[in-house]
């Protein structure tokens, strides 16, 4: 099923922001994805964001640049949203680095584990 944008803000109520896996802040890295889903971006792009492409905008929101259809497409992300990106992004020390946005034990995050990410918040949803 395609994610999205109202189903990704009425999920990230059920995250945890202070929940940890093998020392790692998924909590906060949940946020931060489903913040970006809920912006508009979908698991293609999310997966391939890096963290340069995040900018500062008007000194309260972020915006975040990714390549869609073989254009540059700007999302402006409202302060409850950018914050939770800011948080992960400060947390993991990217700010403005080229690396990626979301990483895993083998690399940047697929869309696979995207979906497979906000999959178990719809589940822990329905339960």
């Amino acid at each position: 099923m395609r994610p999205y944008p109202e189903q990704a803000q009425n999920l990230l109520t059920r995250v945890d922001p202070a929940r940890h896996r093998r020392g790692l802040p998924v909590g906060l890295r949940d946020g931060a994805l489903l913040a970006l889903l809920a912006a508009g971006l979908s698991p293609n792009e999310i997966s391939r964001l890096r963290a340069s492409a995040v900018k500062m905008a008007r000194g309260r929101k972020l915006l975040v640049a990714v390549r869609r259809h073989g254009v540059i497409w700007y999302a402006l992300l409202p302060a409850d949203l950018g914050g939770r990106l800011l948080v992960w992004l400060i947390e993991r020390r990217l700010w403005s680095e080229r690396a990626p946005v979301f990483t895993g034990p083998r690399g940047p995050l697929s869309p696979k584990s995207v979906h497979a990410i906000l999959d178990r918040y719809r589940k822990a949803r329905a339960c």
